[in-house]
């Protein structure tokens, strides 16, 4: 969706389309125009023979289908198991994990990346991966146009989706050939035919429910009733458009998209390029930052504050982020209510040996106000180099009050052990890429050695991270095929289950999660999990209450989105957003005086706990 938006804002910028061209396709070909289609829009690389009439292997056919359907294989924020004949190296392997994500496919299975598809199995998957729902029966209007199979056949139901929906068309049914072998060319004429004039139906038969979709839309003063032919009220719809989107410094690549007034964006667009009087100042730069303001507008105007796109220039330091790398002060970040709060300073960091807390507002740096500024401009004031100092006025209880802060060069660590009376004390900082080989190095080497009576898990000021590191996480303490989390998507639910027997599981009722308002995201995973299963206690403050899962996806002109797009659920089906992980045993964060003196309430209390007493 974000990349049709994307594209909308560009719909002006006229370019001369890249050239292309199979070597056994000629521009007079009948197939030329659904290649071209396919190409521009990056679902098929120009390059080498297409071979039209040959059929389509499973590799070719995966990768195509989910390339149509919008994947990008680079955008996925946690895994999902392969199947078990696939390498994780395998160009193939993203665009699988995709089909076992959504359902389409196995991954008990052994995946024959050779097998021809069949006609049949690719209209399902097509009707799936475009959201369009099949009928419970099938039309009369239809059952006259289909031939060659039985009129009681299940399946038909799907294939007149597919038809109504003008991925197919007669010479497709009449006869179906339901378990031949899939074409090449049948394959991208069908996939072309939906982009360039198709519409979400189920059935042939009309209903006064279902309206046909308009190619032109109205002024909102004449959105009224026409004339009645029938008992179907014809209204003025979305107005269908095509854009051009612009890619790096000068590839077009065309993308199609419903907008809401669609037509209003592209008019003010041209109202600006064509009439704006000061014309000297409308460079490509200029043009640019335009579109980059209207795509952050429109992320913010969803109201998420877990959803934001990162501009190009921002990037990389977002990403030196969740590398745990960085220079500033040591703090995450987010805006609640408009502010920019202190979700949690990074332990050992600047940040927190001066004092910031979670919970804290930052209402100026170094004496300029923060009110309106974006959360990009805002963190951009507040990093800097090793050895600068930065003036933070915060809100806190009401008061504000001014802090010091030196920055400094910031490596988050992933996993701290100290041992408090015999107990060892795991802190966990965040969930990287690598945060859950850190802990069996550490269990392994240091802790199971030593057969302690009990374990602190300490995720105080945890952010969160990858997904896919909380279901390694959750594994240490589980036994197989015990539920870690469940994700809720548009499109339906995943279970995420303990591939195998944890470490940990001889400790259950011996473990204690320490946790504060600065624990969040997959923390909170780790946390809920072990509270349902009743392997520990949880001591400290509720968590943040973060139940929702983003996703990464990277756009052609360097900027990168991250998008709310499922919601995560405890293993007894609990949704913790907003109001957090509830501790079984509530104990207040330490204050300035008792961090001065380096007394850790919260701790002492879990040690105790872990110990028996």
């Amino acid at each position: 969706m974000i990349k049709r938006f994307f594209a909308g804002f560009l719909g002006l910028v006229i370019l001369t389309p890249q050239v292309f061209a199979f070597r056994d396709i000629s521009e007079n070909s009948k197939l030329f125009p659904a290649i071209q289609n396919l190409v521009e829009r990056g679902v098929l690389k120009d390059k080498g023979f297409i071979r039209a009439d040959a059929d389509v292997p499973a590799r070719m056919f995966w990768e195509v289908l989910l390339r149509d359907a919008e994947f990008n294989p680079d955008s996925a924020s946690f895994d999902t198991p392969l199947p078990p004949n696939v390498r994780e190296t395998d160009k193939i392997a993203p665009f699988l994990r995709e089909a076992i994500r959504r359902r389409f496919i196995d991954e008990n299975k052994p995946f024959n990346d050779q097998k021809p598809i069949k006609r049949l199995e690719a209209i399902k998957l097509i009707v799936k991966t475009k959201g369009i729902l099949p009928p419970r029966t099938n039309s009369a209007s239809f059952m006259r146009r289909v031939s060659g199979v039985s009129a009681r056949a299940r399946y038909l139901t799907e294939v007149e989706a597919a038809f109504a929906s003008k991925i197919l068309e007669r010479e497709d049914i009449h006869p179906l050939r339901p378990f031949d072998t899939l074409s090449r060319r049948d394959f991208i004429t069908w996939l072309y035919r939906y982009n360039d004039h198709g519409e979400k139906k189920s059935k042939l038969d009309t209903s006064p429910t279902i309206r046909r979709k308009e190619r032109t839309i109205a002024p909102k003063s004449f959105d009224r009733p026409t004339k009645r032919r029938s008992t179907t009220r014809r209204r003025a719809t979305q107005k269908e458009l095509r854009f051009e989107i612009l890619d790096g410094e000068g590839e077009m690549l065309i993308s199609k998209s419903k907008l809401p007034n669609g037509a209003v964006l592209e008019a003010v667009f041209q109202a600006i390029n064509s009439r704006y009087k000061f014309q000297e100042e409308l460079s490509a730069k200029k043009k640019r930052a335009m579109v980059e303001a209207a795509i952050g507008a429109m992320v913010d105007e969803l109201g998420d504050k877990y959803s934001s796109y990162i501009e190009p220039s921002k990037v990389e330091d977002f990403k030196e982020g969740l590398n745990g790398k960085f220079e500033g002060i040591g703090a995450y970040v987010e805006m609640i209510e408009k502010r920019l709060t202190i979700t949690s300073p990074i332990k050992g960091s600047p940040a927190e040996k001066s004092g910031i807390l979670a919970g804290d507002v930052v209402i100026e740096v170094d004496g300029k106000s923060l009110e309106g500024m974006p959360i990009r401009d805002s963190i951009d004031l507040i990093r800097g180099p090793e050895g600068a100092k930065v003036i933070l006025t915060i809100l806190r209880d009401g008061r504000e009050r001014s802090i010091d802060v030196i920055r400094g060069k910031i490596t988050v660590p992933s996993i701290t052990l100290e041992w408090k009376k015999s107990i060892p004390v795991i802190g966990i900082h965040q969930f990287n890429r690598d945060t859950h080989k850190d802990f069996a190095d550490i269990l392994n080497k240091k802790v199971i050695p030593k057969r302690p009576n009990g374990l602190v898990i300490d995720l105080r000021n945890n952010p969160g991270g990858f997904l896919n590191t909380a279901v390694s996480m959750g594994e240490f303490f589980i036994k197989k095929n015990d539920l870690i989390f469940s994700v809720e998507y548009k499109s339906g639910k995943q279970e995420y289950r303990a591939s195998r027997d944890g470490e940990l599981v001889h400790m259950k009722g011996r473990v204690v999660v320490l946790q504060n308002k600065g624990s969040a995201s997959a923390s909170e995973i780790l946390a809920g999990m072990i509270q349902d299963y009743e392997i520990g206690k949880i001591v400290g403050q509720p968590s943040v209450g973060k139940g929702t899962v983003q996703e990464i996806s990277n756009f052609s002109n360097g900027g990168s989105l991250k998008l709310t797009i499922a919601k995560w659920l405890t293993p007894n089906g609990r949704w913790i957003h907003e109001d957090g992980v509830i501790p079984d045993i509530e104990i207040s964060d330490a204050t300035q005086e008792e961090k001065k003196h380096k007394i850790d309430r919260q701790l002492d209390a879990a040690v105790n706990k872990a110990l028996g007493r």
